[in-house]
């Protein structure tokens, strides 16, 4: 009888063990991404915010895991916001909505950081975990010395745009794949994505004189994005100048980004 209970509770257990793996599993964070910043919510979930690399000015693609008693947590219902508090004002930026991607197990979405943290502004992270409000301190960059990879403008219409380099993000010499992404400055707080647009594309190397062959100018591929390629035909500062028009209205001409690698 003794040895029958023992194989009973025995068979329960790994029952349970089971059971627990398969709905509920164990863990690691993933280590190919940088962990930028953790929090614990009351729950004692733990929440992490990781990046391909360091926060800095500029499109920048973002991943957040929950966590449990070392167990992920793939059903929360999980929205953020970017807020930089200026002391006399704040203001938000560009972003999306988050989803789960099993590729990364995490929740992935974008921010486009519109300037840098510094004495004049810090930026948080204000996210919204199953109805519970948590906000996470973090430290943007400046863009690296000659690139200025995000830029605001007045258009025709005097609405305010904005506009973000999300490919190259690193640039060599020859044919490169081009991507933007253009915003509508709504409020401070809100920016939606802008779609049916049509771009003109000129890069220029303003220093040298010169420009170069073979560009394609991008054109909408949905959710506020552009894709085009950019000709790079030597290193240096390149200058990318953007026609922008709606419909038969021009909104703007020389919008430009600019890249030095």
């Amino acid at each position: 009888m003794k040895k029958i209970n023992f194989l009973l509770s025995l068979c329960l257990t790994l029952l349970f063990i089971s059971s627990c793996s398969k709905d509920d599993p164990s863990v690691e964070i993933e280590t190919d991404k940088l962990i930028i910043a953790k929090a614990t919510l009351s729950n004692d979930e733990e929440i992490t915010l990781m990046g391909d690399h360091e926060l800095t000015v500029g499109y920048q693609k973002v991943y957040i895991q929950l966590t449990k008693d070392g167990r992920l947590q793939t059903s929360s219902n999980i929205t953020f916001s970017p807020i930089m508090d200026m002391g006399s004002m704040t203001h938000g930026a560009p972003s999306s909505a988050l989803s789960y991607a099993n590729q990364t197990n995490s929740y992935e979405g974008y921010v486009v950081f519109t300037m840098p943290s510094s004495d004049l502004g810090s930026w948080e992270l204000k996210f919204n975990v199953n109805g519970e409000e948590i906000s996470i301190p973090i430290r943007v960059k400046a863009a690296a010395t000659g690139n200025l990879p995000v830029k605001s403008f007045t258009a025709s219409n005097n609405k305010g745009y904005v506009i973000a380099l999300v490919d190259p993000a690193t640039p060599k010499i020859g044919v490169n794949e081009l991507e933007l992404m253009i915003f509508l400055k709504e409020t401070m707080f809100s920016f939606p994505e802008q779609n049916g647009l049509t771009l003109d594309f000129d890069p220029q190397m303003t220093s040298m004189n010169h420009g170069s062959p073979n560009n394609v100018s991008p054109v909408a591929s949905g959710n506020g994005r552009y894709k085009g390629k950019v000709n790079f035909t030597m290193r240096g500062d390149w200058r990318l100048f953007f026609d922008i028009k709606e419909g038969n209205t021009e909104l703007a001409n020389d919008v430009y980004l600019d890249v030095l690698f």
